[in-house]
């Protein structure tokens, strides 16, 4: 992983300066990616202070914001802030091989700011961002483990013994004074770790008078650049990633294979099932959200292919191709729940009761996976939080699809009440897709309580894969036209769902027995009795050869 997150504080044209200001330099705002701009606001002081004296600008309301989710973030920010302390970045870092890059300016007038470098166990970082609250208690933290070298002092006279950044003073082309560091840290460690990333500027080597301004801490101003990587350039499947990454790419490529399989499977069975008028709705729902969840990994795929070549890969992609999976998971969800029903299989229309659940179930889904969304954006804590699913939006999914199974098997057993002759069908049904509902909310347990977080993000990666393509395989097995496929659920043509000729799906079936006619699987189709006020038209005497022209209803 790479990361390049640049800090700048840059003046609007109409903020009010006070007259012993003797000096602004300006920059417009709109060309805030040009070399001339991007330096911070400096004032220089004429009262009683030296004439060499700088002084950062008076303190006002700013925003700061921070991306980074283990990505690749360029961010430009405006940027000037009170805090003393502020958290960058994290990631896993394998023993030995894993590798940091860094590049930190700043002007010569701050005070002395320090890279610091935590690891994951219990006595560092969760308790130095939970625990701790001053930024001199962080720091001290580390200094008690100062053979470990996890303090970089970003000063050019810090010596190596120390932790010196490797910093040099430069001049920018106003002829002012800045402190520029860059160097690289290699991690060793007992296992792979995460690594958390903050910077600070309260040396307890330095007087206070130097980090205050007004009874006030002068804060951070800095600009920066972090690389972050494993193992060799050439290794371009773990280079860029975090070890807890590792697997992602691989397995997402993998699994599309096997989906882009799925859908040269479904093409050819729909079309069977088209040439036979068997091509119901519910088998177009499957065959929806396959497609849908292909095209979603293919923009992972496609994300994480440029994220290994440059480190920055496309993460509108990724969050577009997340959002069409999901998308493609809660269609298959409805798709199972309709079917349990009898959907297509005993009746071609829904209860009111059915419709009306089945809808706010599957708003509530929505509505939970939005809600995730919001929550990562607003309310995770980057530096502590690892997965969606560690957020309450995300065991509240993961209890409503608990909630959805409770319906399934209920409606399966309530189909196959009324109608048995499809007893077999809505019992392998129920029995197969279990694993399917209860697999991912047991794994959120799992993951998020007895998973290492090393390895977290790709166990669960492969996990939900898998699970996806389980309940895919399942329905395509249970539905496959075959000759020995004694539970094929269709047996209603398409063509037989004619209201003007008076042909009522809902009472239109006949008891299947063993006496009367069998259901082969391959053609699908129970001979039936249709009856109306007119009389009765038997097509029972009929052979059914898949295509056949269906018997005129007379209107007499």
């Amino acid at each position: 992983m790479s990361a390049v997150l640049s800090l700048n504080l840059f003046s609007s044209h109409n903020l009010f300066f006070p007259p012993y200001l003797q000096y602004i330099a300006k920059c417009d705002m709109i060309a805030v990616d040009r070399n001339f701009c991007s330096r911070p606001i400096v004032l220089k002081w004429v009262s009683s202070q030296p004439s060499n004296s700088f002084y950062p600008l008076p303190r006002r309301k700013a925003s700061v914001l921070i991306i980074s989710d283990n990505l690749f973030s360029t961010v430009s920010l405006f940027h000037h802030t009170k805090n003393d302390f502020v958290y960058l970045d994290r990631f896993c870092f394998q023993s030995e091989t894993g590798a940091l890059e860094y590049t930190f300016k700043y002007p010569l007038f701050y005070p002395t700011q320090m890279l610091l470098l935590y690891f994951d166990s219990d006595e560092q970082w969760p308790r130095a961002w939970r625990e701790l609250s001053t930024c001199e208690d962080r720091v001290t933290l580390l200094t008690n483990h100062s053979d470990n070298h996890q303090i970089i002092f970003l000063n050019p006279y810090v010596p190596d013994s120390v932790g010196n950044g490797r910093c040099v003073i430069v001049q920018d082309a106003l002829k002012e004074n800045w402190i520029s560091c860059s160097g690289t840290r290699i991690f060793r460690s007992a296992r792979s770790r995460w690594w958390f990333l903050a910077l600070a500027n309260c040396d307890p080597n330095e007087g206070e008078e130097r980090r205050m301004y007004n009874n006030e801490s002068i804060g951070i101003y800095a600009e920066f650049a972090l690389t972050m990587t494993n193992g060799l350039p050439s290794e371009i499947l773990k280079y860029q990633f975090s070890i807890d990454e590792w697997l992602i790419l691989p397995s997402d490529t993998f699994f599309f294979a096997l989906q882009m399989i799925l859908i040269v499977i479904v093409m050819f069975i729909g079309k069977s099932l088209s040439t036979r008028r068997l091509y119901h709705n519910i088998y177009r729902m499957c065959a929806h959200s396959i497609i849908g969840n292909t095209i979603g990994l293919a923009f992972l795929v496609t994300n994480y292919v440029i994220y290994a070549m440059d480190g920055i890969g496309l993460p509108i992609i990724l969050a577009f191709g997340e959002f069409i999976r999901a998308l493609a998971d809660m269609l298959f969800m409805y798709m199972c729940l309709v079917l349990a029903r009898g959907l297509n299989v005993t009746k071609m229309r829904l209860t009111t009761f059915d419709k009306f659940f089945l809808v706010i179930m599957f708003f509530v889904f929505i509505l939970s996976y939005l809600a995730m969304q919001f929550w990562e954006i607003k309310y995770f804590d980057p530096a502590m939080v690892f997965a969606k699913s560690e957020s309450l939006p995300g065991y509240l999914l993961a209890l409503w699809r608990l909630t959805a199974w409770v319906f399934f098997v209920i409606a399966c057993q309530l189909s196959k009440n009324d109608s048995p002759t499809k007893a077999a069908f809505f019992t392998s049904f129920a029995l197969l897709m279990t694993p399917w509902f209860w697999a991912p909310p047991i794994f959120v347990i799992v993951a998020n309580f007895f998973l290492n977080n090393w390895v977290r993000a790709e166990v669960v990666n492969i996990v939900e894969n898998c699970v996806t393509f389980y309940g895919y395989i399942v329905f395509l097995y249970l539905s496959r036209p075959s000759d020995n496929n004694q539970n094929f659920p269709f047996h209603i043509r398409t063509t037989q769902v004619d209201v003007d000729t008076g042909f009522d799906p809902q009472t239109a079936y006949a008891q299947n027995t063993a006496e009367t006619n069998t259901n082969d699987g391959m053609h699908g189709v129970i001979e039936m009795t249709v009856r109306n006020k007119g009389g009765v038209h038997a097509a029972s005497e009929e052979v059914d050869r898949g295509i056949i022209e269906r018997p005129q209803i007379s209107s007499s």
